[in-house]
């Protein structure tokens, strides 16, 4: 099977760090540290650090524990698009934008079964393209997102919600920001680095 890419490469984890994660598991140097992480051979009952800490810095590092493992598609796969309740969102919670294609259903579905914290989960009509080619073709766009707002209601549903785009759609944030009224984020690109995006306050561990 040919692996689609993922975008692994992506993550930027040492942004992350900090020297109180480094000192938790008895190391004094960043490089020391990811390197232990990386090798998958430090121990989360050694490190003095909370287990949605030690757990999101690990799948950042070692993503494949954490992704699916999904076949590249010569040709886009279109999945259902629609508002679907993560861990039963209330009305300020978390909207995740993505497109409709099936791989980034299923690695976001992977990603998601790992926390307990609630989100909205808008999938948008892209023609069945992954992010990142759906930004190529124009096919998500500010106004796709808008028709999506507007078909499920979340004016009404979640009207205190912020919107929060896949890295690879930044570049449509300011003309959502002004359809919508409302704030709009820029996520990671590798879905594996959602739960050291959002946090210990916004992902709480499964």
């Amino acid at each position: 099977m040919l692996r689609a890419d993922l975008y692994e490469g992506k993550i930027e984890i040492e942004s992350y760090i900090s020297p109180n994660d480094c000192r938790a598991c008895g190391f004094f140097s960043r490089e020391e540290f990811l390197e232990k992480l990386r090798s998958g051979r430090l121990n989360p009952l050694h490190c003095k650090m909370a287990k949605m800490r030690f757990l999101s810095l690990l799948w950042a590092v070692r993503p494949n524990e954490i992704l699916p493992e999904v076949e590249v598609l010569q040709l886009p796969a279109p999945g259902p698009i629609g508002l679907f309740p993560i861990n039963h969102p209330g009305k300020d919670s978390p909207i995740l934008v993505s497109g409709n294609s099936t791989i980034t259903g299923e690695v976001l579905t992977a990603v998601l079964s790992t926390t307990l914290s609630p989100f909205w989960y808008l999938v948008v009509d892209t023609d069945g393209h992954t992010v990142d080619m759906a930004i190529v073709y124009k096919v998500m766009t500010a106004e796709r997102v808008m028709k999506g707002i507007r078909r499920e209601n979340i004016d009404d549903i979640a009207p205190e919600s912020a919107l929060f785009l896949p890295g690879f759609a930044a570049s449509i944030r300011d003309d959502l920001a002004e359809l919508s009224s409302r704030s709009v984020n820029v996520g990671p690109v590798c879905a594996a680095e959602l739960p050291l995006f959002f946090g210990e306050k916004y992902w709480k561990v499964a």
